[in-house]
């Protein structure tokens, strides 16, 4: 049987192992990313389509990772406020993607639509 101080800690360090899994995700993906990073921002200057390292399991990446700290931030504090927090908070950020998806397919045509038929929007490869 768990002791009190034992189910304290679980969620504290349940949120920290995501956390560190937001961190090292969202790293990964701006490493990937070199020059071509924008944020949401449209470049002037074209950039190259990236799907390879950690963008051939993920088309958003960065995206995720956040999501994975607000699911961890949720873990730790475990309020509604929190909650409510974190779902708007990845509401939006799905948004924002839906955004990107629309620019990258309109910069990068055949080839972004072909990235998409192999690889989900957050996790995970559809074909080998």
């Amino acid at each position: 049987m768990h002791t009190l101080l034992e189910e304290k800690l679980c969620y504290p360090a349940l949120a920290l192992i995501v956390l560190a899994v937001f961190y090292g995700i969202f790293l990964l993906s701006v490493l990937c990313m070199k020059d071509s990073w924008r944020a949401g921002i449209p470049d002037k200057d074209k950039t190259e389509l990236v799907t390879g390292g950690i963008y051939r399991y993920s088309r958003n990446p960065a995206f995720l990772g956040f999501d994975f700290m607000y699911i961890g931030v949720l873990l730790m504090y475990g309020n509604l406020l929190t909650f409510g927090f974190s779902v708007f908070a990845m509401f939006m950020l799905h948004l924002q993607i839906l955004q990107e998806e629309r620019y990258l397919e309109s910069a990068f045509g055949t080839a972004y639509t072909e990235y998409k038929k192999q690889v989900f929007r957050y996790l995970g490869r559809k074909s080998f």
